[in-house]
């Protein structure tokens, strides 16, 4: 397979089967063994998406920079370097480079989806946003950035807006265990524990029972009285997985993921306490959860 041939892949990001990735391999062979004054645009691009699909972001950045200054109009070496630069968490350089992307080529829907990211990153949700809007409006393959609006809308706090888009994923694609899981978290941070549990049910059974997704079944039935007895299972299993997963979300997450988390787990824990002694799971439940809460809380005040 020649360059002419494995380059629209690489234009577009996409996976590569044995083949192609065997004869990605023996490309950059080909390409090293030049002279740098021999290189084109294309062939520093090449190197360049070869170096950041094995993460040397550092000479992906290089090789980039060379096909840039080779082609300065190469919008695609301009996106490709600020999404190395936002994966090396250089953000105000990713943000000018994908920035001159669009300058160049302002119908460029993967440039969009990648600046929606990089404002995402910032908290910046009606920019982010914006950008999606308009990666949906040239699509027309539009399943990433569908896909990250319904992210964007839940961390904005916009449920409701989420769980429409993340529908609109599941109708694609029903075994979706991402947008399951993340709609039931979407409809359980909206108040509806009961459509929650059917999300998170179907997106466990798809997965295989994930420590994150036994977590997650305790976390909604949780909220289900009826359900104390299940929670109080699907949490200890969890907890014997990884003991520190919940202190160790709060810790690695953003500030307003982590205090959503909390404040919905101190109102079940309020609950929880009402009637702890109405039955030995409903007591267990409420002891496991003050526990792991109050370790979590403690990593907070860490941070």
């Amino acid at each position: 397979m020649n360059k002419e041939a494995l380059l629209p892949y690489l234009l577009d990001n996409r996976e590569l089967n044995k083949k192609q990735e065997k004869a990605l391999k023996s490309l950059f062979k080909e390409i090293v063994a030049k002279k740098n004054d021999e290189r084109d645009a294309e062939d520093w691009f090449i190197l360049g998406a070869s170096e950041q699909r094995e993460e040397h972001f550092d000479e992906a950045v290089d090789a980039f920079t060379f096909a840039i200054e080779e082609s300065p109009e190469f919008e695609a070496a301009w996106k490709f370097r600020a999404t190395t630069y936002g994966l090396l968490g250089e953000w105000e350089r990713a943000l000018a480079d994908i920035n001159k992307a669009i300058e160049i080529d302002s119908s460029y829907v993967d440039a969009y989806v990648e600046r929606a990211a990089i404002y995402r990153n910032d908290s910046k949700w009606k920019e982010a946003l914006a950008d999606l809007d308009k990666a949906i409006e040239l699509g027309p393959e539009t399943d990433e950035a569908i896909m990250l609006k319904a992210k964007t809308l839940y961390d904005s706090g916009d449920y409701k807006g989420s769980i429409e888009a993340y529908t609109e994923v599941i109708s694609e694609d029903s075994a979706n265990v991402e947008a399951l899981a993340s709609r039931g978290l979407a409809y359980f941070f909206e108040g509806d524990a009961e459509l929650a549990l059917n999300d998170i049910r179907k997106a466990r059974t798809l997965e295989g029972g994930s420590t994150v997704s036994e977590f997650n079944m305790g976390l909604v039935m949780s909220a289900l009285p009826e359900h104390s007895k299940q929670a109080y299972r699907h949490f200890e299993k969890a907890f014997k997985k990884d003991r520190k997963m919940l202190a160790r979300y709060v810790e690695m997450s953003e500030s307003f993921e982590s205090k959503r988390l909390l404040s919905r787990l101190d109102e079940i824990l309020k609950d929880l306490e009402k009637r702890k002694d109405e039955n030995f799971y409903t007591t267990e439940l409420y002891d496991l959860l003050e526990r792991r809460i109050q370790e979590a809380k403690e990593a907070a005040k860490k941070e």
